[in-house]
């Protein structure tokens, strides 16, 4: 098999960082780049470096800013294919663990398959296995098993990719966080789900399940993927008419639920998110592009 790169990202969680990246190394990787999303003077990429420090294999890149997942995961496969351009890359989530022998069962589907983009491992969350899951374009909706207008998508979790069979940049920007991994199911045409559990998730540890940040982001991305999957504008205006209704009652649903109207507030600053009004994302003019820097710790 080709040697492999794992990417993760880091937000002010050195803790959980850690424990994923010792989780990698007894999988025998080639390297491992941790890229620090965590914007506060470098502290959590300093307390990351201190639990590797004189492990070679385990490189730190801290950005200027916060660039959420989808643009932070990007920068982080550029910069690991500009050192090593031949090796495949595992894309996991901090808070996720790889399971004994996780990386070569799948890095072994795509020697097998060499037409396979992306392989998707089967995924405990918090004790509730997962295997693919089915979005529903119209809806929104997701399921579990196939659904007429549904489509199955690569969890963000974690997946293993063979980049010289993907065209990169791997995700859409436009997804601060969330939904980024379902428009790139709809993107691709080759991914393998598998359902072997190789990984267990905790789940939402960085954004917090519940909370105004979690709740405001899932509305954006539902809304966001409108524009994605629709084949034109009349297409895109009809989905968002369809959505709305399913993310009213979601918001209320999760209202009563959390004994709280967060939920039901999150819609009006989800769709704001989602329309470009998005606190996370400083104007940026055009002559200085939109990439942050970076810095990697020696």
């Amino acid at each position: 098999m080709c040697p492999v790169t794992a990417v993760l990202i880091n937000f002010r969680d050195a803790e959980r960082t850690c424990r994923c990246v010792r989780s990698i190394l007894r999988e025998q990787v080639d390297r491992v780049l941790v890229w620090d999303n965590s914007e506060d003077a470098g502290h959590s990429a300093a307390c990351v470096q201190q639990v590797f420090l004189g492990d070679l294999r385990v490189q730190i890149e801290v950005s200027s800013r916060n660039l959420g997942f989808a643009a932070g995961a990007n920068s982080a496969i550029e910069s690991a294919l500009r050192e090593q351009p031949d090796n495949w890359i595992l894309l996991i989530n901090n808070d996720a663990t790889l399971r004994e022998g996780a990386l070569s069962r799948m890095a072994q589907v795509l020697v097998d398959q060499p037409q396979t983009q992306l392989i998707s491992p089967g995924i405990s969350h918090a004790g509730v296995v997962s295997g693919p899951l089915f979005y529903h374009r119209w809806t929104g909706l997701q399921f579990h098993r196939p659904m007429p207008g549904s489509f199955a998508f690569p969890t963000g979790c974690c997946l293993l990719m063979a980049p010289e069979r993907i065209a990169l940049p791997l995700f859409d920007e436009a997804f601060f966080m969330y939904g980024e991994d379902v428009a790139l199911g709809a993107r691709l045409k080759a991914v393998a789900h598998m359902p072997e559990v190789l990984v267990d998730h905790e789940g939402s540890a960085s954004s917090g399940l519940g909370s105004r940040f979690y709740e405001e982001r899932l509305v954006a991305a539902h809304c966001l993927l409108a524009r994605v999957l629709a084949r034109n504008a009349a297409e895109r205006c009809a989905m968002l008419l369809v959505r709305l209704p399913v993310l009213l009652a979601r918001a209320a649903l999760r209202s009563l639920r959390f004994r709280s109207l967060l939920p039901m507030r999150a819609l009006y600053g989800g769709v704001l998110i989602a329309v470009g009004r998005d606190p996370l994302r400083p104007p940026v003019c055009a002559a200085s592009g939109t990439r942050a820097t970076s810095q990697r710790l020696p």
